[in-house]
């Protein structure tokens, strides 16, 4: 276990530095790629810039030196769209600190926990379904580390083995996160981009909602029963210690239901809010603002308390805002060189004659790829979506599709990556190899991958 944990934390690539390798890269292409651009137009009734298509022709050569790397990061960072979006997540990381700080989740998943108990089997998919909540609300995949030994508990207090209690949270965290029904990181990220309304399109989101948990949530009950004679055993007494602990865990307050009330009533409020009155970053923003206070009062919190609060949970969104600055940096550079368009060209080139959803299809299954390597959502949307914006235009696909698949490539195969942050908290925590989560994980990711082909043909079906 610790061979593995030095392996991983010592000898592999940390993320910027990385990306610091991509943006040397980037750099050094534009002398080797051919110059060329799109004629561009602005789609006033979709507030879109949008690529002409057939329209690219080559340009003059305009490579970008490295010695202005550094200030390109700058430069970047600035940037219109990537400063409204670092803030946005500053201020969604600082809300969800308070809402965590309540403790009402930690309680309520205990509350939960017990009224379960000895229901066999029925625990998984409600489990499932109650961490994907932290998944399409908040996008933090790695809050589900903090909650594994409360997973183990519960498949240990079934007869199940403790894979099965890691997977149940972790799973349905993940699950929750690909379906990003309000993920700031995937989908937000990726909707800026393409310069679509945020959080735009929610019902087929909440359909891959419901299809992943459901296979989730099928695939954990037939393994746990496949397992549950041939591994575990307990005697009375090991039941009776899981049971006492969870006796003696958190109980729920008349203060934390009122938060839980508050915290679902308000994402009632986003929703509507969305969908029918077309609420834009800064109204979706400020009702974030609304709810933390909200709630951190509710919690008897002071006005001091909250604002340390609110800055502890900005602190812990600086890597991914980071991230993102550092992957923004790389799309300035193609661009500033003039071979980001030529390169949508040629990669528009290869799949042009195919039919629309197996376009959709090649995006997902990429992305699907390069989440083995870059598995910060965010990240990947700032490096690949601008270059799939405007192959969405050429080939004639809409740009919300465009993003769809995206979001689903990068959210099945996100805990099949040895370099994923969140896997690697999960395995630490529960003492769990590497090699076993792979043994167990590999045949759902094959079931994840035919299902978020089918939904991706179903986007293209729809016209969504």
């Amino acid at each position: 276990m610790q061979k593995r944990k030095r392996y991983l934390n010592g000898k592999m690539l940390h993320t910027f530095a990385f990306l610091f390798l991509i943006i040397v890269l980037a750099s050094l292409l534009t002398y080797m790629i051919p110059a060329g651009n799109f004629q561009r137009v602005e789609n006033q009734s979709l507030n879109q810039t949008v690529v002409v298509p057939n329209s690219y022709k080559q340009v003059e050569s305009s490579p970008v030196a490295p010695y202005k790397i550094f200030h390109k990061i700058f430069e970047a960072f600035c940037q219109e769209k990537t400063a409204s979006l670092i803030f946005f997540i500053l201020i969604i990381g600082g809300v969800f600190e308070i809402i965590m700080q309540t403790g009402c989740m930690i309680s309520f998943c205990e509350s939960i926990l017990k009224k379960f108990m000895k229901k066999e089997l029925l625990i998984i998919p409600v489990f499932v379904t109650l961490f994907s909540v932290f998944g399409f609300t908040m996008g933090l995949t790695t809050a589900s580390v903090i909650f594994v030994p409360l997973g183990i508990a519960a498949a240990q207090s079934l007869k199940l083995d403790r894979m099965t209690g890691i997977a149940m949270v972790a799973l349905g965290t993940n699950a929750g996160f690909t379906a990003g029904i309000f993920n700031p990181f995937s989908v937000g990220t990726a909707q800026i981009i393409a310069e679509l309304p945020l959080y735009s399109g929610i019902w087929l989101r909440c359909v891959v909602l419901v299809v992943i948990n459901f296979v989730t949530s099928l695939y954990l009950m037939y393994y746990a029963k496949k397992q549950r004679d041939k591994n575990i055993n307990h005697s009375m007494e090991e039941e009776q210690k899981i049971e006492q602990g969870l006796e003696a865990g958190h109980k729920m307050t008349k203060k934390q239901i009122i938060i839980l009330t508050e915290f679902a009533v308000s994402f009632l409020i986003l929703t509507i809010g969305i969908s029918a009155y077309k609420w834009q970053t800064a109204d979706i923003t400020a009702a974030f603002l609304l709810i933390g206070n909200v709630i951190g009062f509710s919690a008897g919190f002071g006005i001091n308390q909250i604002c340390n609060i609110f800055t502890e949970g900005c602190s812990k969104m600086i890597k991914g805002i980071l991230v993102i600055g550092l992957a923004a940096t790389i799309r300035l550079i193609l661009s500033e060189g003039n071979i980001l368009d030529t390169i949508t060209y040629e990669l528009t080139a290869l799949i042009y004659h195919l039919p629309q959803w197996a376009q959709l299809l090649g995006i997902f299954f990429f992305n699907a790829a390069i989440n083995l390597l870059i598995t910060s959502g965010s990240a990947k949307a700032a490096l690949v979506m601008p270059i799939f914006t405007p192959m969405a235009d050429c080939l004639g696909l809409s740009r919300q599709s465009a993003v769809f698949a995206f979001q689903l490539g990068d959210g099945l195969t996100n805990l099949y990556s040895p370099v994923s942050t969140t896997l690697n908290g999960v395995l630490s925590v529960s003492e769990e190899s590497y090699g076993n989560w792979v043994r167990f994980y590999t045949p759902l990711v094959g079931i994840y991958m035919i299902a978020g082909a089918l939904l991706t043909i179903l986007a293209s079906a729809v016209s969504y």
